[in-house]
């Protein structure tokens, strides 16, 4: 009976060891934390419909692209909300910005009951973080006007880990990967202004 006892003193002390050494969880978002800058009311309005994410990085986990056909998931990254809420409330932001305007929204595939003048659609097709290296972003889009014409767009954006790279790779990595849509929602906002400069 004493030996059962120590043993099974010996095996719950090792229990809780372990729980006491495990790494802690770490949450991260997109938003870098920049203060929203109000754009004119009398802007342009458009909608971001829908947004679609490759389903290899739409999960809790931050995923990275290792050596080879390896792909890594960190169990103790995690983003703070998933990505398929984040990067449209983000375009929309970055969008407001670009187009100078307070009248861009995220609306659902309902949007056509509104009276917006462009309607947007992404599909990001490719959304990879390279280990220690960079992250590349492929998406394509579609505008349509309120009068039902639309227009298509590619965006190819290829950002580099800056200097947090060293001290905080996945801190470097969602940085860079905030950029890429940024980069993103500039290319949007160059088309829709193209297709305003062709309307007047």
């Amino acid at each position: 009976m004493t030996s059962l006892r120590t043993l099974l003193c010996v095996v719950l002390t090792a229990g809780l060891g372990a729980c006491a050494s495990s790494p802690p969880l770490r949450y991260y978002s997109l938003d870098d934390g920049r203060p929203m800058a109000m754009g004119s009311p009398a802007g342009v309005s458009v909608a971001i419909v829908e947004v679609k994410l490759p389903e290899l990085v739409d999960r809790p986990q931050l995923v990275a692209r290792a050596a080879g056909h390896r792909v890594q998931l960190s169990e103790n990254d995690r983003w703070a909300e998933p990505l398929r809420r984040q990067v449209p409330r983000l375009l929309a932001r970055d969008l407001s910005m670009a187009l100078d305007s307070d009248r861009i929204v995220v609306l659902g595939l309902d949007a056509r009951e509104f009276d917006i003048d462009f309607r947007v659609v992404v599909d990001v097709q490719h959304l990879e973080v390279v280990s220690g290296q960079r992250v590349e972003l492929d998406a394509v889009w579609r505008a349509e006007t309120r009068d039902g014409h639309a227009f298509f767009g590619r965006s190819l954006a290829w950002q580099g880990l800056d200097e947090l790279a060293a001290a905080d790779a996945h801190a470097a990595a969602v940085d860079a990967e905030r950029r890429a849509f940024r980069d993103l929602a500039e290319n949007i906002a160059a088309g829709i202004r193209n297709r305003l400069e062709m309307l007047d």
